[in-house]
């Protein structure tokens, strides 16, 4: 059974809470779906505070005036436009503009995606604290780094088309809304394997293929990319048809790969590896979100349910969620995802919970 408003919001407050001790790095891969998290804290408790966190970091960034600094395309952009949209500052506009402009600078491949990590090393190791490694999955089993070029990664669907389209919707600049649709639809057509209907992590440039694994987490960042791009192009939009294609044949996946235990395995399609509990919080948000819009039925229903008793099992009493693993870099190697250690207090593991509670509690308000 599902737990009660008022037990969702106790432990939206605990895991909101954990996150604020976050070391942000600002900006760094899964911080955007951290500070989304984050506003959808304050909205569900009706309590400023987080959102007022998430304008101090994102004010911190401004005055930080450094540009084509590591890691910058990580930022979170539609946590930018959510927080302008609810206080007003021109200085988010002004930066979201700025932002915007440096992504459609980076290069292009043949395929049309952008190229955003153009150094990516395969087999990196974590960061984690000794006292997290878990003793037959540490850093040691993780060795052997090999220089991979250029890739094209499954977490850029959550960076740009959302935040691109976002923009369109603030600014009414068309060319907003077509760097959106110029994002997502070239990362689809490398990423998504049509006869697997799944997101591989990532893919090499300089090989033309994908790495040939299906990422548990990274079907999150292709399915939230979608929903939230599709939530704000124009009903008119062309496009829309392609994009509602494909999510509801990863939804459909999703459905059959889900675990009786509500999660997913950390490599989606090999039974053999870990549950790993960002991929039900992410599932989860998706899911409702995807429902309210129209662009998923309610056959998902069951599924997305079950996702959320399961994340919210995992959700210590101080507030962390449990059974996250640590950034995962790139690996052409099943074992690299198998073996990655979890227990991470992180942005990609409280974040998306919170998004979750705050996408099935909006749905329930609405049927």
């Amino acid at each position: 059974m599902m737990a009660s408003t008022q037990n969702l919001k106790d432990v939206t407050r605990r895991v909101a809470d954990r996150l604020l001790d976050h070391d942000w790095k600002m900006w760094f891969w899964g911080d955007s779906t951290g500070v989304e998290g984050l506003l959808d804290a304050s909205e569900i408790l009706g309590d400023p505070k987080y959102r007022h966190f998430v304008y101090g970091l994102l004010k911190g960034w401004i005055g930080r005036d450094i540009e084509n600094r590591a890691w910058e395309y990580t930022a979170p952009g539609i946590a930018l436009l959510r927080v302008y949209e609810a206080l007003g500052d021109p200085a988010l506009l002004r930066k979201a503009l700025s932002h915007a402009n440096y992504l459609a600078g980076f290069r292009q491949t043949t395929e049309g995606a952008y190229v955003r990590y153009h150094n990516a090393h395969f087999d990196r190791p974590p960061k984690i604290p000794s006292e997290k490694a878990e003793p037959d999955n540490d850093s040691e089993n993780l060795r052997g780094l090999v220089d991979g070029g250029p890739c094209i990664f499954v977490d850029n669907m959550h960076f740009d088309g959302p935040f691109y389209v976002r923009l369109y919707r603030n600014t009414n600049e068309s060319h907003h809304r077509d760097l959106a649709l110029k994002n997502i639809l070239s990362s689809i057509g490398v990423l998504f394997d049509e006869k697997a209907d799944l997101f591989y992590h990532f893919w090499i440039e300089a090989e033309k293929r994908p790495n040939g694994i299906f990422w548990g987490r990274g079907q999150i960042w292709a399915i939230l990319g979608i929903v939230q791009t599709l939530s704000g192009l124009p009903e008119d939009d062309t496009n829309r048809s392609k994009l509602l294609g494909v999510l509801q044949r990863l939804a459909k996946r999703l459905i059959e790969t889900q675990d009786p235990s509500g999660h997913w395995h950390t490599v989606i399609d090999n039974p053999s590896t870990y549950l790993e509990t960002s991929i039900a919080a992410g599932v989860t948000a998706a899911f409702y979100t995807a429902l309210q819009h129209g662009f998923l039925d309610e056959q998902v229903i069951p599924t997305a349910d079950k996702a959320l008793e399961a994340a919210l099992s995992k959700v210590l009493p101080d507030g962390l969620v449990d059974g996250v693993s640590y950034e995962t870099y790139p690996s052409l190697r099943t074992e690299h995802y198998a073996r990655m250690p979890r227990g991470a207090r992180v942005p990609w593991g409280q974040g998306p919970l919170l998004t979750a509670i705050a996408a099935y509690l909006d749905f329930k308000r609405i049927i």
